[in-house]
């Protein structure tokens, strides 16, 4: 057996403490939850929840830079390697359509963050996560203040679009959704780094 390799005990336990967070969260929302309410939804003791996490904010900040992970690795690796200015519509649309897979493999935690009750730092970990995306390729150029503003306006306007998706998956079509921000997006972002 290998050292990396994960103990099936220890995937299926920290498995049950986000399923039961999630839930909590949903509930009584993030703030009212206890360590206590989070063992007992998940069927195990604190004791057990201490092995794997240190708190109520370190169990949030795991799953959130879990989820973050799972968006980086899903955005088109060629791109990362690449002058932003060589990236092309269709790497663009790619990488958009693998994030949306991972979000919604992961849908529950994405809703949950995402609504009144979540966390309200999520979505600063997503925003940041897509700035890291648009920003691969641009060195230190991202301290032009036309650059800033131009970025955190298009981001906080994805993650928007992000969160109507999120509440409404069946009535907003994700490939529809994809259509209209690349249409949106892949122009005004190739035009701001532009000056770069």
């Amino acid at each position: 057996m290998g050292k990396d390799k994960v103990d099936l005990r220890i995937l299926k336990t920290r498995k049950a403490i986000k399923e039961a967070f999630l839930t909590l969260v949903q509930t009584k929302g993030y703030e009212r939850i206890t360590i206590q309410d989070i063992a007992d939804e998940a069927v195990i003791n604190r004791n057990t929840f201490y092995l794997h996490y240190v708190d109520k904010p370190d169990l949030m900040e795991n799953l959130c830079q879990e989820s973050m992970k799972e968006l980086n690795n899903c955005f088109n690796l060629d791109i990362k390697d690449k002058d932003i200015h060589a990236i092309d519509k269709e790497a663009f649309i790619l990488s958009l359509r693998e994030m949306f897979k991972a979000i919604e493999g992961n849908i529950v935690f994405f809703r949950t963050m995402l609504s009144q009750s979540g966390q309200t730092n999520f979505s600063t970990y997503l925003k940041e996560a897509l700035k890291d995306f648009i920003l691969s390729g641009s060195g230190d150029h991202y301290q032009n203040q036309k650059m800033k503003v131009g970025l955190e306006y298009m981001i906080s306007g994805l993650v928007g679009v992000i969160c109507m998706w999120i509440s409404d998956p069946e009535h907003l079509v994700a490939e529809e959704v994809i259509g209209h921000l690349s249409e949106i997006h892949f122009k005004n972002v190739l035009d701001l780094l532009e000056n770069i």
